[in-house]
């Protein structure tokens, strides 16, 4: 079969040559980023310094320097975890790897079948393969056409020297267990063919299942497949059904309408536009039904897919250069990156609601505090005096107070601060002017005793207790509210580190791809 557009794929196929010293220095800075983040998340791991075990807010505190903890012990498990897909990789290390995705029925294994009949027919070589046991297993029978859905295993060709076609169950598979599977090699491919039926095209959901693959910046070629329909002809006098190309204007308007659909989908999934090829439409079955001709071959799209093909094919071996290097981006991105800044949302928040409240209800605390130990004290004053009025010692009075004032701010402490490491309390000072004393008015007619009055004294016993507990909780609110601060400046810290951090790999993976 002589067929340009196909030999002039096969040829640009022929001039790739795989180069490892693209990834190299992306994989050095990549590792480095890791090594370095580590560090960071370790530097981050403090007690919340200035309150007790028993505390919400340094439980959390502790929770979240665990949980930081058990995922870094995973990074490395996560990295082993991948070993399929970089065996796969590794088995077509010298090819482009396309991946042929859509739902069941959509004809993935079809078209793969019809590609390496025009590769065999342009006398290239076809190797047909499955996956057992992460393993290439070769064979010479076609793909099982419409069976992916009841065997959980991959299957591919391998067209030519340097294009394999990789036909997976799907990622939204009908079983769990396929759709795992698929997930385990997808990172393998350097390209994505998307095929749906021409009759329900391009539903952009579909997308959604393949978002992790766009969003690695991997090119995509929609394939409109099965795009012919039954037509009524006569045949020696007799009417006939015959499964005619749909026309051009039909295909073109289905390729606008999933074309343009597609790119909003993108847009809103935040996928470069520029990843999406314009869409083409295909007949298998006609190609077929005309052993191949060129013009059959033609009036099929199989043309237009070869040339679509031919544009797709340099963004995807641009891709697979660097593929070493994505596939370790990707596993830092989606394995450490993403579950880290899930924690950290979450717990970060939490300990963010927590310290909030804990500050809100310090504001009001000093003047409740004080007005406790208030009324705690003061009802006692006037029976305190009068016992100590034939001595009129008001030393010992206000030595009195100030344990009793003592007592009570500690039970205030207590009953408000316990989650609180507090520092050493101050024992409480009545600063008493000296003029302030027992005042004796006159000595009683009948028993001739001094009447001893203490009016001035308790009111100033009073005013004085209120200033000096006042000078007492001042510095314990101080403290603690200090200690909330550093809480809040350190979380802050880690949101920072975070952020900082994964600019730092966005930025490595845009040098990497711009350099692409």
């Amino acid at each position: 079969m002589d067929h340009t557009t196909l030999h002039d794929f096969i040829q640009r196929l022929a001039q790739y040559q795989h180069n490892d010293a693209v990834a190299d220095q992306v994989l050095h800075d990549l590792r480095a980023w890791r090594s370095a983040f580590a560090v960071d998340l370790q530097q981050q791991m403090q007690s919340a310094a200035g309150f007790e075990e028993h505390s919400a807010l340094q439980q959390l505190h502790t929770a979240l320097n665990q949980a930081v903890d058990v995922q870094m012990h995973s990074w490395d498990a996560q990295w082993a975890e991948l070993a399929p897909a970089q065996s796969l990789a590794e088995a077509f290390d010298d090819k482009v790897m396309l991946l042929v995705f859509g739902k069941f029925n959509a004809g993935k294994s079809s078209l793969c079948n019809l590609l390496a009949d025009t590769f065999r027919l342009a006398q290239q070589t076809v190797q047909y393969f499955h996956l057992e046991n992460a393993q290439v297993v070769y064979s010479l029978q076609p793909l099982r056409e419409g069976a992916t859905e009841t065997t959980a295993r991959l299957q591919g060709v391998c067209l030519g020297d340097k294009l394999v076609l990789l036909d997976t169950p799907g990622l939204h598979s009908v079983t769990a267990e396929n759709a795992a599977l698929t997930q385990r090699f997808i990172d393998s491919a350097d390209g994505v063919l998307w095929l749906s039926s021409s009759s329900s095209p391009g539903q952009v959901q579909e997308l959604d299942a393949l978002g992790r693959e766009l969003r690695r910046h991997k090119p995509l070629l929609p394939i409109i497949t099965r795009s012919d329909q039954i037509e009524e002809d006569e045949l020696d006098g007799e009417i006939c059904s015959l499964l005619c190309n749909k026309n051009p204007a039909q295909r073109a308007l289905q390729q606008d309408d999933v074309y343009q659909r597609s790119l909003d989908k993108l847009r809103d999934m935040a996928v470069d536009p520029q990843l999406l090829s314009r869409p083409v439409s295909i007949s298998a079955q006609m190609a077929r039904q005309a052993e191949f001709s060129p013009q059959a071959m033609t009036e099929a799209g199989i043309d237009q897919l070869f040339h679509a093909l031919l544009v797709l094919i340099q963004p995807a071996l641009e891709y697979k250069q660097r593929k070493p290097a994505e596939i370790y981006l990707h596993y830092l991105q989606e394995q450490i990156v993403d579950p880290m800044q899930q924690l950290m949302d979450q717990m970060l928040g939490q300990l963010r609601q927590v310290s909030a409240e804990m500050h809100s209800s310090l504001a009001a605390l000093p003047e409740k505090m004080i007005a406790n130990i208030w009324r705690s004290v003061v009802p006692e004053l006037a029976s305190l005096l009068e016992q100590h009025a034939a001595t009129q010692d008001v030393n010992l009075v206000c030595e009195t107070v100030q344990l009793w004032a003592d007592e009570a701010l500690s039970q205030q402490c207590v009953a408000h601060l316990a989650d609180y490491h507090l520092p050493v309390i101050q024992a409480l000072e009545l600063n008493m002017a000296e003029h302030y004393r027992y005042e004796v008015i006159a000595a009683d007619i009948e028993t001739d005793e001094p009447t001893i009055a203490y009016d001035r004294l308790h009111a100033e016993l009073s005013n004085q207790l209120q200033l000096s507990l006042q000078q007492q909780v001042t510095p314990i609110m101080t403290a603690c509210t200090a200690y909330l601060e550093d809480v809040e400046a350190k979380l802050a810290q880690r949101a920072e580190m975070l952020l900082q951090a994964m600019q730092r790999l966005d930025q490595i993976a845009a040098q990497m791809r711009l350099a692409a």
